[in-house]
Formats: C-alpha cells, structure tokens, sequence
C-alpha cells in the first residue's frame, strides 16, 4: 500500500529543478517512518536520482543492537539493499560519525556525508558519483532532512518502547495487585488493616463475613463501632501501643459468638511504616486458637493423668490394705457392740463411712492410672437413675431437699457401662445436695430423646459456681469444697466415663442461681 502510494509520489531530479525535487523530497520525508524498509527505499532511490548519483548508502545506529549500524544502499542496475554492519565494518564511516566532518575520496569519487540534527550525529551518508559536481547545499539539506527525521524515528521508537514497558509493569502491577487481594480475601484468618484514628483501610471477606457485611461497607469506619459494636476502642487493644512505639504486639482474646459458643482468638498487631519511617497505618491479624487451646490444655491434662499413674501405682497398694484391715475391723467392732449404746454404734458408723470414703478415692485414682475396660450392654437410662436415687434417699430426706424426675417415655436403649453411668448420676447428685447449703432445696432430673441422642440434666438450687472456676472443674483434684470435703476426683471421673461413651457433659451455673449438668449420650 505505501509502496504505491510513494510512487504516484515519486520525485526525480528530471521531472523538475533538482532543488525544488529535492524541497518536495524533504517535504514528503518529514511525515514518513524510517523504521519502515519500504520508506528507506524510498528515501535511496529518490536522493540517487536527485543527486543524480550512481550509488547511495545510508548508515545509522541500531537502537536494539548498540554494536552495529544499519546499512541501506542502492548502486544502479541493482536492488535495494537492507543489512547489519560491525559497527567499525567501515573505518571511514565511523571516523565521519566520531568527528561530524565531511570527507571525500580524491576526485571527489566518493563522499561521505555526516547526519546530523541538533549537534548529535547519528549516521552518515555514502555517495559515488562518475564525477560530475554536486550541489553541496541540496545535499546538506537533504543530509539534515534525513538526520531529523531518524532522530524523530528513534524518538518515536524509544517513546513506543516506553510505552510498552509502562503496559507491562502495569499489567505486572494489576496481577500483583490481584493476587494479593485473592489472598487477603482466600485467608482462613481475620485481617484488617486501620490507621492512626481506628479507621479501616482495608478488610477481608473472613472478617466482613463475621461483621455479616461486605468489605466496602466497612472500608472507612471505625474497627470498634462497626467490628465490635463499641463506642470507644476495645478493652485491651494493644494497636494504639503499635502506633506508638512500632512494636509487634500479640494477645488473646475470648469472644461469645453466640450459637458456635466461646471462641479464643490471637490478636496480632504489625507497623506499617512510610518512607520516613513513621507507622501510618497498622496490620491486625486475628487467628481462631480455639482448638490449639484445646489440645494444649489436653496435652497438659495428658501429662497431669500421667503423673496421676506414677502417683497411684505408688501409693495404691500400700494405701488399700491398711484401709481393708481399718474397714473389716470396724464392721467386727459394729457387730459386737451392745445393742443399746448408740454412741458406740454411731462412732463404729463414722469409722466405717471414712474408710469406704478414703477406699472410694483411691479407686477413683487407679481409674485415672489405667484405662479400664468397658463392659457395654443395651442399658435402659431412666432404669439406671432410678436405681442411684434409691441410694440417695435417705440423705435427701435428712437434708429437707426435693427431688422431682421426668422421665421421657420414648427413651431407647444405648449401649453403655451400666455400673459406670450409675457412678456419674451418684457423683453429679452428690455433688447437687452440697451445694444446697442451708433450708429446703430442690433438685430436678430429665430425660430426653432429641433423635440422635438422649440428654440427662441434673439442676439444682444450690449456690452455684463461680465464672472463673467453671472451666477448671473437670480438672482432676481440683475442687471448691472446704479441706476434707471432697478430693476432686469427682467431676473428672465422670468427664472421663461420658468421653469413652462417646459424649459430652456441659455445665450452666451463676452464683448463688443454681447449677445445671447436661450429659449427652449418642443413640449408636
């Protein structure tokens, strides 16, 4: 297409004044791209026919190859010529580009002429002729025309390759930018960013979906009022500390998140710092702990339970039998006291409910130094609490407590240690009549069948417990009663037994409100 449209174009020296071809030659040059080979042949075959020479060649850098020079030329008779040259492959060449002076061959044969635009050479061009004279102005003009427009040609390439470098770290920055925020967003952890007044800068969706809104509604807002619903920053923030002295600061954090319970939470706060090495802005990163926490906790149970067998295999034997000699001889002593001394009988009765007491402790001992075998048979619930509440009659009657149970008629069988669940209904009623200090008290045992279990609950009246003990009572030794009261091993003997039937025992209580035990058992 340029090739033709050059050629209707065309502009020799015969059609005219070699000086006005050659005004119209610089003319049409100053709106043509040198880059283009069919323009270069253009520009040869036109400034060898202006300057009626028998051949033409051009030499200019290569912007892409900085060791070589493009060489264009056209003899008569033959084709255009387009090549890559050394860039000392013509020592004459070279010495006119280093010093910008013209130079001709004796006879003026040959005459290599400088390219220059504003002082900067930046080729040269080569002409023979067969020795006719040669207008020196034109061929300056046209020296200075092609000059111009090779300058505006590698100005143009240099600004298109700008351009193009521009386009990719653009396009480097978009992805980046992408797979940052896929990321930020993908991230099982909660991370927001905030500057100086508590504002977020940023969030992503794992937090958003816990505030139930999307990141933008957040964005600009402060983290306490929209995150926590507080009008003043949380209690225990350690940001404000990052802020100020740039340090790294780490805490945990408990959270009700009402149905999925009481969650624990690592808060760790980083600096964000600007050029001048000032915070501006704050990285917060919230974890879920909960379950490490939880298998920290088992770990350290693990290694009390451990010491708790050391414990026992020590003490066991040594402790049961002067226990069995203790028990056999007050119950010879109940037998041969006289019928009537009441003072006697009920010193024997005391003797003999402290050795069982003290016998029961060690067993419950050896329980935690081995893992007892389990004899599971299809066992009615309601038909074992039954059988516990006979046992306990007689003190619930002493003590002026009321007892009401309602049992739920669709109860199933489950497999489970009869003996065993037996153990934690005695524990866990025992434990009901002492918190019932003073005056009547009540006591309330249900049944239920939710379809995938059967829950039990045992409520009491009693004086509850406090908020920071509650998450220690299933601890082995570790109790409220006064000294001589109780050893502890109550409430983890029967966390352990509900564990190995494959449930869980949880706990509601508020002081001086009453407690109430859930054991859940699952249907198979």
């Amino acid at each position: 297409m340029i090739s033709s449209t050059l050629e209707r174009q065309k502009v020799t020296g015969r059609q005219g004044d070699g000086k006005h071809a050659g005004l119209r030659f610089l003319a049409k040059l100053a709106s043509l791209d040198t880059e283009m080979e069919e323009v270069q042949a253009w520009i040869i075959e036109h400034i060898k026919e202006i300057l009626e020479a028998t051949s033409v060649c051009l030499y200019f850098y290569d912007d892409a190859r900085p060791e070589t020079l493009n060489k264009l030329s056209r003899a008569t008779g033959e084709k255009f010529n387009s090549q890559l040259i050394p860039l000392n492959g013509n020592q004459k060449v070279l010495e006119v580009m280093e010093t910008g002076i013209e130079f001709s061959t004796p006879g003026d044969r040959f005459i290599y002429a400088p390219l220059a635009a504003s002082g900067e050479v930046v080729g040269v061009i080569e002409l023979e002729f067969d020795g006719q004279p040669i207008d020196a102005q034109l061929l300056a003009a046209i020296s200075e025309g092609i000059a111009h427009n090779l300058v505006r040609s590698r100005l143009a390439y240099r600004t298109q390759e700008k351009i193009q470098a521009m386009q990719t770290f653009q396009d480097q920055l978009l992805n980046s930018r992408n797979t940052l925020r896929a990321l930020f967003d993908s991230s099982p952890s909660s991370i927001y960013i905030i500057d100086p007044a508590y504002k977020l800068v940023a969030i992503n969706m794992r937090r958003a979906d816990l505030a139930g809104k999307v990141p933008q509604d957040l964005v600009g807002k402060q983290c306490f009022s929209v995150l926590h619903q507080r009008e003043t920053p949380c209690t225990g923030c350690q940001v404000e500390k990052t802020f100020r002295t740039g340090e790294i600061t780490r805490r945990i954090e408990r959270r009700g998140m009402g149905a999925i319970g009481l969650l624990e939470h690592e808060i760790s706060t980083f600096p964000i710092w600007d050029n001048e090495r000032q915070v501006v802005q704050a990285f917060l990163f919230e974890e879920d702990v909960t379950e490490r926490q939880q298998m920290q906790a088992t770990l350290a149970q693990s290694e009390k339970l451990a010491a708790v067998g050391q414990l026992a295999a020590g003490v066991a034997h040594e402790i049961n039998n002067p226990l069995t000699i203790i028990l056999a001889n007050a119950q010879l002593l109940e037998r041969s006291l006289p019928p009537g001394d009441e003072d006697l009988q009920d010193m024997a009765e005391l003797i003999i409910q402290a050795t069982e007491r003290a016998s029961q402790a060690v067993r419950d001992l050896l329980d935690f130094a081995r893992r007892e075998r389990y004899e599971l048979a299809p066992t009615d619930l309601n038909e074992t609490i039954h059988k516990t509440l006979g046992l306990i009659g007689h003190e619930l009657g002493k003590r002026m407590i009321s007892l009401q149970f309602d049992p739920a008629i669709d109860l199933p069988p489950i497999k489970a240690s009869q003996d065993h669940l037996q153990g934690v209904w005695l524990n866990l009623l025992i434990n009901a009549i002492d918190a019932i200090e003073e005056g009547p008290g009540e006591i309330s045992i249900k049944t239920k069948n939710s379809g995938e279990s059967i829950q039990v609950s045992i409520a009491d009246n009693g004086v509850g417990i406090p908020q920071e003990d509650i998450g220690h009572i299933f601890e082995p030794f570790y109790t409220t009663k006064d000294p001589g009261h109780g050893t502890g091993l109550g409430l983890a003997v029967c966390h352990q037994i509900v564990s190995r039937h494959g449930g869980q025992i949880l706990v509601d209580s508020q002081p001086n409100q009453g407690t109430t035990f859930t054991i859940i058992l699952p249907l198979s």
